[in-house]
């Protein structure tokens, strides 16, 4: 049906493909992060979330940094309070544990069924991960009393716990089947836009608080557009190394001789480095305020905490890429398949070539990412921007992954029109019924 449909009219199968993903990613998910866990006080929740619950201020700011991925799910104390998170920590596990455990590269190498394995384990990981997670903020919930907040008003606490644990991981595992069915039916990666509604739900409180001054909302707009335009610059930006085929003679005729390049992404890590340095430096801020008494020294909005947070993104972008892109396996490919680079020598020459390159552009896109996380940091208060819609709005990981999911949407579209052109051109006349061999 799909494939007449892309024939007849694209346009039809496109806006098919967009009405899915609203209604799954925007409707179906949205609403579900409205629906509470049964015997949580939602409103002590809410105020502890955002802060004017009187409670502790690392507890809060872990939780309103997992809130803006899971679009307020947590805050209403939702069945979706885990989000697709689970998935993504699982994901990053598989992605590391590829590069580490030679049984699993090899699986990889294996096509689509050895991609399938892997993701079949990922999934079994999801639902390991869900279970813990589910079980320790059940256990949170029902333990948590500070300052006369009590969240879990009833003495059944065994019971809460283990309702709460299968509500809460029935909801994340739903959260991966709709994220599943939009990559396959809908446009774009189900997992990244799940992640990209949940954080443009706040986009709008960013604009609270100005009243009818006209010049802060122009300000805003300004900033916010400038730092997207930085974004979409540095994502696109690739350094592309030339390489050249050998040539062989065989009678008459020339053999190779073909050109190509080698394209090296600047933000090779995406956001990976700053998903990975945030719950540790809420770590760290948490152990110094009190355990070492230096809260002042950490605390968010001085400066020792910008610059380790900025040190710990350059630090985990450098590894990451370490991990995961292997530049023995990128020389012996070239050699295999005959490419080189003019003027460097194949084997060891090339790979210190490849790994100098690299290891400048990486530390331009790790200096970005760094810039790009303190940014809400630097700016907001001197503007009056406060609260979570202006971390997004002013940079930080939320308004990176919208600029890249809405890129990688774009080049999908852009990719779906291609494809029809293409069938368009092969296709010599009406087709006729029948046999098809």
């Amino acid at each position: 049906m799909a494939e007449r449909d892309l024939a007849e009219n694209p346009v039809r199968e496109l806006l098919r493909r967009f009405f899915i993903t609203f209604l799954l990613g925007v409707v179906v998910y949205r609403l579900g992060a409205y629906v509470p866990i049964p015997g949580v006080n939602a409103d002590a929740l809410r105020e502890l979330v955002k802060g004017t619950g009187g409670g502790d201020d690392a507890i809060g700011a872990i939780l309103r940094y997992a809130d803006m991925f899971n679009g307020g799910a947590i805050a209403n104390a939702s069945i979706f309070g885990l989000g697709i998170t689970p998935y993504i920590s699982a994901s990053i596990i598989f992605q590391l544990l590829t590069y580490s455990i030679p049984s699993l590269k090899a699986l990889q190498k294996e096509g689509e069924g050895g991609r399938r394995k892997i993701n079949q384990y990922t999934r079994y990981a999801t639902l390991g991960i869900c279970i813990v997670q589910a079980t320790i903020a059940a256990i949170a919930l029902s333990s948590y009393s500070a300052n006369g907040v009590v969240l879990v008003p009833t003495d059944a606490k065994l019971l809460f716990i283990v309702q709460s644990v299968l509500v809460i991981t029935t909801g994340s595992m739903l959260i991966l089947w709709i994220a599943e069915q939009i990559t396959k039916f809908g446009i774009g990666n189900g997992v990244s836009l799940i992640i990209m509604f949940g954080i443009m739900a706040f986009l709008p409180s960013a604009f609270t608080g100005f009243g009818t001054d006209l010049g802060k909302y122009l300000g805003v707009i300004l900033v916010g557009l400038a730092i997207i335009a930085a974004i979409v610059v540095v994502v696109q930006a690739v350094r592309r190394i030339n390489l050249e085929q050998q040539r062989r003679v065989q009678g008459n005729k020339v053999y190779g001789g073909a050109q190509t390049t080698l394209p090296l992404k600047i933000n090779q890590a995406n956001v990976i480095p700053v998903i990975f340095a945030s719950p540790i430096m809420i770590v760290v801020g948490f152990a110094a305020g009190h355990v070492a008494g230096l809260d002042q020294v950490v605390a968010y909005g001085t400066p020792g905490h910008r610059y380790i947070f900025g040190a710990l993104i350059v630090a985990f972008t450098y590894f990451y890429i370490s991990i995961t892109f292997d530049l023995n396996d990128v020389s012996n490919h070239f050699k295999q398949s005959g490419f080189f680079v003019r003027g460097i020598r194949p084997g060891k020459s090339t790979v210190d070539y490849l790994a100098g390159i690299l290891t400048r552009i990486t530390f331009v896109g790790a200096i970005f990412l760094a810039i790009i996380a303190i940014l809400p940091e630097l700016i907001g208060s001197s503007i009056g921007l406060t609260g979570r819609g202006a971390s997004i709005l002013l940079g930080g990981t939320g308004l990176l992954i919208v600029v890249g999911v809405t890129l990688d949407v774009m080049q999908k579209v852009g990719a779906f029109f291609l494809a029809h052109q293409y069938q368009g051109m092969n296709s010599t006349g009406p087709k006729k019924s029948g046999k098809r061999f």
